[in-house]
Protein backbone atom coordinates (compact mmCIF):
# COMPACT_ATOMS: atom_id res chain seq x y z
CA UNK A 1 0.00 0.00 0.00
CA UNK A 2 2.61 2.36 0.99
CA UNK A 3 4.56 1.73 -2.14
CA UNK A 4 1.14 3.07 -3.99
CA UNK A 5 1.95 6.22 -3.59
CA UNK A 6 5.79 6.45 -4.80
CA UNK A 7 5.42 7.43 -8.46
CA UNK A 8 7.16 4.81 -10.69
CA UNK A 9 10.42 7.03 -11.34
CA UNK A 10 10.98 7.23 -7.58
CA UNK A 11 10.63 3.67 -7.64
CA UNK A 12 13.32 2.93 -9.90
CA UNK A 13 15.50 6.28 -8.11
CA UNK A 14 15.31 4.81 -5.11
CA UNK A 15 16.75 1.50 -6.29
CA UNK A 16 19.77 4.01 -8.11
CA UNK A 17 20.49 5.47 -4.56
CA UNK A 18 20.68 2.49 -2.74
CA UNK A 19 20.66 -0.96 -4.70
CA UNK A 20 23.26 0.21 -6.96
CA UNK A 21 25.23 3.31 -5.94
CA UNK A 22 25.19 3.22 -2.00
CA UNK A 23 25.94 -1.01 -2.66
CA UNK A 24 28.21 -0.52 -5.69
CA UNK A 25 26.25 -3.41 -8.08
CA UNK A 26 27.00 -2.82 -11.72
CA UNK A 27 24.32 -5.46 -12.25
CA UNK A 28 21.67 -3.69 -10.71
CA UNK A 29 23.09 -0.63 -12.85
CA UNK A 30 22.48 -2.95 -15.86
CA UNK A 31 18.69 -3.18 -15.14
CA UNK A 32 18.15 1.01 -14.48
CA UNK A 33 20.13 2.47 -17.12
CA UNK A 34 20.05 1.98 -20.69
CA UNK A 35 23.18 1.14 -23.08
CA UNK A 36 23.04 4.12 -24.76
CA UNK A 37 23.11 6.03 -20.99
CA UNK A 38 24.39 9.50 -20.84
CA UNK A 39 26.37 11.40 -17.73
CA UNK A 40 26.24 15.08 -18.24
CA UNK A 41 28.94 17.19 -15.84
CA UNK A 42 30.30 20.49 -16.17
CA UNK A 43 31.40 20.40 -19.45
CA UNK A 44 32.31 16.61 -20.00
CA UNK A 45 30.24 14.29 -21.36
CA UNK A 46 30.22 11.02 -20.99
CA UNK A 47 28.41 8.22 -22.89
CA UNK A 48 27.87 4.73 -22.85
CA UNK A 49 26.99 2.45 -20.14
CA UNK A 50 29.71 -0.36 -21.04
CA UNK A 51 32.23 0.98 -22.12
CA UNK A 52 32.35 5.35 -20.15
CA UNK A 53 30.05 5.31 -17.62
CA UNK A 54 31.07 2.13 -15.42
CA UNK A 55 34.70 2.84 -16.03
CA UNK A 56 34.40 6.01 -14.93
CA UNK A 57 32.40 5.36 -11.48
CA UNK A 58 34.38 1.62 -10.95
CA UNK A 59 37.41 4.03 -10.84
CA UNK A 60 35.40 6.75 -8.01
CA UNK A 61 34.89 2.82 -6.25
CA UNK A 62 38.28 2.34 -6.16
CA UNK A 63 38.97 4.99 -4.62
CA UNK A 64 36.35 5.32 -1.80
CA UNK A 65 35.46 1.83 -1.29
CA UNK A 66 32.79 2.64 1.50
CA UNK A 67 30.93 5.11 -0.37
CA UNK A 68 27.59 5.77 0.54
CA UNK A 69 24.90 7.87 -0.82
CA UNK A 70 22.82 9.89 1.30
CA UNK A 71 19.39 11.45 -0.01
CA UNK A 72 17.81 14.88 1.16
CA UNK A 73 15.57 15.27 -1.36
CA UNK A 74 13.65 14.06 -4.79
CA UNK A 75 11.20 15.31 -6.71
CA UNK A 76 9.39 14.06 -9.44
CA UNK A 77 6.86 15.18 -12.51
CA UNK A 78 6.63 11.67 -14.15
CA UNK A 79 8.39 12.49 -17.00
CA UNK A 80 11.78 14.19 -15.70
CA UNK A 81 13.30 13.72 -11.62
CA UNK A 82 16.11 15.31 -9.56
CA UNK A 83 18.10 14.21 -6.18
CA UNK A 84 19.88 16.20 -3.78
CA UNK A 85 22.47 13.91 -2.46
CA UNK A 86 25.73 13.56 -0.43
CA UNK A 87 28.32 11.13 -1.04
CA UNK A 88 31.08 10.24 1.50
CA UNK A 89 33.69 8.26 2.47
CA UNK A 90 37.48 7.31 3.15
CA UNK A 91 40.33 7.70 0.27
CA UNK A 92 42.51 5.09 0.00
CA UNK A 93 44.34 8.09 -1.56
CA UNK A 94 44.70 10.03 1.10
CA UNK A 95 43.18 8.44 4.30
CA UNK A 96 40.93 11.25 4.80
CA UNK A 97 37.30 10.79 5.26
CA UNK A 98 35.35 13.89 3.48
CA UNK A 99 31.67 14.28 2.50
CA UNK A 100 30.64 16.10 0.06
CA UNK A 101 27.23 17.43 -1.98
CA UNK A 102 25.76 16.81 -5.45
CA UNK A 103 22.51 17.61 -7.35
CA UNK A 104 21.33 15.64 -10.31
CA UNK A 105 18.97 15.29 -12.38
CA UNK A 106 17.03 12.69 -14.77
CA UNK A 107 15.37 11.85 -17.61
CA UNK A 108 14.03 8.37 -18.73
CA UNK A 109 12.04 6.33 -21.19
CA UNK A 110 9.50 4.83 -18.71
CA UNK A 111 11.56 2.29 -17.71
CA UNK A 112 15.31 2.42 -17.69
CA UNK A 113 17.81 5.81 -16.74
CA UNK A 114 18.26 7.87 -20.51
CA UNK A 115 20.21 10.65 -19.08
CA UNK A 116 21.78 12.30 -15.82
CA UNK A 117 22.98 16.03 -15.69
CA UNK A 118 24.52 16.63 -12.48
CA UNK A 119 27.44 18.50 -10.50
CA UNK A 120 29.43 17.00 -7.64
CA UNK A 121 30.81 19.73 -5.02
CA UNK A 122 34.45 18.41 -5.61
CA UNK A 123 36.35 21.55 -4.37
CA UNK A 124 35.02 20.96 -0.88
CA UNK A 125 36.12 17.07 -1.18
CA UNK A 126 39.76 18.45 -2.38
CA UNK A 127 39.70 20.61 0.95
CA UNK A 128 38.84 18.37 3.21
CA UNK A 129 41.29 16.11 2.07
CA UNK A 130 44.14 18.69 2.11
CA UNK A 131 43.08 19.85 5.94
CA UNK A 132 41.83 16.30 7.36
CA UNK A 133 38.58 18.27 8.33
CA UNK A 134 35.43 16.07 6.92
CA UNK A 135 32.30 17.99 7.65
CA UNK A 136 29.32 16.24 9.05
CA UNK A 137 27.05 13.90 6.26
CA UNK A 138 23.29 15.88 6.12
CA UNK A 139 20.61 14.02 7.21
CA UNK A 140 18.81 12.30 4.98
CA UNK A 141 15.52 13.03 4.12
CA UNK A 142 12.88 11.75 6.04
CA UNK A 143 11.40 10.11 3.47
CA UNK A 144 11.95 11.56 -0.18
CA UNK A 145 10.03 9.05 -1.89
CA UNK A 146 6.65 9.01 -0.68
CA UNK A 147 4.33 11.79 -2.38
CA UNK A 148 7.37 13.00 -4.39
CA UNK A 149 4.78 13.87 -7.31
CA UNK A 150 3.55 17.33 -9.16
CA UNK A 151 2.71 18.13 -12.51
CA UNK A 152 5.16 20.41 -14.29
CA UNK A 153 4.11 24.06 -13.83
CA UNK A 154 5.16 26.79 -16.44
CA UNK A 155 4.78 29.56 -14.34
CA UNK A 156 7.24 28.33 -11.97
CA UNK A 157 9.43 27.23 -15.24
CA UNK A 158 8.79 30.82 -16.16
CA UNK A 159 9.73 32.46 -13.06
CA UNK A 160 13.35 30.48 -12.28
CA UNK A 161 13.89 30.76 -15.95
CA UNK A 162 14.02 34.40 -15.59
CA UNK A 163 15.94 34.45 -12.21
CA UNK A 164 18.71 32.56 -13.51
CA UNK A 165 19.19 35.05 -16.68
CA UNK A 166 18.95 37.55 -14.78
CA UNK A 167 22.01 36.51 -12.69
CA UNK A 168 20.21 36.64 -8.87
CA UNK A 169 21.05 33.44 -8.49
CA UNK A 170 24.66 34.41 -7.75
CA UNK A 171 23.44 37.46 -5.29
CA UNK A 172 20.60 35.10 -3.45
CA UNK A 173 20.71 35.21 0.05
CA UNK A 174 17.94 32.26 0.11
CA UNK A 175 19.97 30.00 -1.61
CA UNK A 176 22.67 28.05 -0.23
CA UNK A 177 25.72 27.45 -2.43
CA UNK A 178 28.09 24.07 -2.41
CA UNK A 179 29.34 23.75 1.22
CA UNK A 180 28.42 26.92 3.23
CA UNK A 181 26.88 25.87 5.84
CA UNK A 182 29.97 24.13 7.42
CA UNK A 183 32.88 26.32 5.44
CA UNK A 184 31.19 29.66 5.50
CA UNK A 185 30.36 31.96 2.62
CA UNK A 186 32.38 31.22 -0.68
CA UNK A 187 31.04 31.19 -3.45
CA UNK A 188 32.48 32.44 -7.27
CA UNK A 189 31.29 36.22 -7.69
CA UNK A 190 31.64 36.62 -11.51
CA UNK A 191 31.13 40.07 -13.27
CA UNK A 192 29.95 40.90 -17.02
CA UNK A 193 27.63 37.68 -16.09
CA UNK A 194 25.56 35.70 -18.87
CA UNK A 195 23.40 32.39 -17.75
CA UNK A 196 22.71 29.91 -20.13
CA UNK A 197 20.12 27.24 -19.39
CA UNK A 198 20.90 24.44 -20.16
CA UNK A 199 18.16 22.36 -18.97
CA UNK A 200 15.31 23.03 -16.57
CA UNK A 201 12.24 21.46 -15.33
CA UNK A 202 9.60 21.88 -12.54
CA UNK A 203 7.21 20.15 -9.96
CA UNK A 204 4.85 22.25 -8.82
CA UNK A 205 6.12 24.89 -7.04
CA UNK A 206 9.78 23.04 -7.11
CA UNK A 207 12.51 23.14 -10.01
CA UNK A 208 15.78 21.93 -11.18
CA UNK A 209 18.28 23.25 -13.52
CA UNK A 210 21.42 23.02 -15.09
CA UNK A 211 23.36 26.57 -16.02
CA UNK A 212 26.41 27.49 -17.30
CA UNK A 213 27.51 30.86 -16.14
CA UNK A 214 30.29 33.15 -18.40
CA UNK A 215 31.97 36.06 -16.77
CA UNK A 216 34.98 37.86 -15.36
CA UNK A 217 36.02 36.15 -11.80
CA UNK A 218 36.26 38.68 -9.54
CA UNK A 219 36.73 36.82 -6.01
CA UNK A 220 34.91 34.46 -3.55
CA UNK A 221 36.79 31.37 -3.56
CA UNK A 222 39.16 31.87 -1.09
CA UNK A 223 43.15 33.34 -1.45
CA UNK A 224 44.42 30.55 -3.61
CA UNK A 225 41.86 31.65 -6.40
CA UNK A 226 43.56 35.36 -5.96
CA UNK A 227 46.04 35.23 -9.06
CA UNK A 228 42.49 34.30 -11.29
CA UNK A 229 40.74 37.16 -10.36
CA UNK A 230 40.45 39.21 -13.65
CA UNK A 231 39.84 36.25 -15.92
CA UNK A 232 37.18 35.31 -18.00
CA UNK A 233 35.32 31.21 -17.45
CA UNK A 234 32.74 29.38 -17.49
CA UNK A 235 31.19 28.03 -13.85
CA UNK A 236 28.11 25.09 -14.23
CA UNK A 237 25.79 24.92 -11.88
CA UNK A 238 22.83 22.46 -10.73
CA UNK A 239 20.03 23.62 -8.30
CA UNK A 240 17.37 22.27 -6.73
CA UNK A 241 14.93 25.19 -5.73
CA UNK A 242 11.28 26.02 -4.35
CA UNK A 243 9.49 29.04 -5.47
CA UNK A 244 6.91 29.11 -2.28
CA UNK A 245 6.32 32.13 -0.24
CA UNK A 246 6.70 34.66 -3.52
CA UNK A 247 10.51 34.09 -3.06
CA UNK A 248 13.46 31.23 -4.44
CA UNK A 249 15.15 29.23 -2.01
CA UNK A 250 16.66 26.06 -1.93
CA UNK A 251 20.42 24.75 -2.70
CA UNK A 252 23.00 24.95 -5.85
CA UNK A 253 26.10 23.11 -5.96
CA UNK A 254 28.60 24.57 -8.57
CA UNK A 255 31.87 22.53 -10.14
CA UNK A 256 33.98 25.33 -8.85
CA UNK A 257 37.17 22.89 -8.57
CA UNK A 258 37.11 22.44 -12.51
CA UNK A 259 36.40 25.95 -13.19
CA UNK A 260 39.51 27.11 -10.98
CA UNK A 261 41.20 24.75 -13.18
CA UNK A 262 39.74 26.57 -16.21
CA UNK A 263 40.81 29.71 -15.04
CA UNK A 264 44.00 28.53 -14.66
CA UNK A 265 44.50 26.93 -17.92
CA UNK A 266 43.39 30.95 -19.32
CA UNK A 267 45.48 32.52 -17.24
Amino acid sequence: MTSARIPAFGLLLRDYAFAYTASHDFGVCDRLMIEDYVLRMGEFEIRGRDDAYKPATEKQYRQYPGLGFTVHDFMTNGDRAALRFSEHGKSLLTGALTSWRGISMYRWDGERLTECRVEQDYFSRRRQSESAASHEVPSPGADPWTDSFSEASRDTESAVRAWLERGDLFTSNTVEFDDELEAGHQRARLEELTVDVLDLFSCGEQAAFHIRAEGVYTGGLGSESDALIGVYGALYASGYVNIASGRISGHVVTDRLSYTRRLTARA
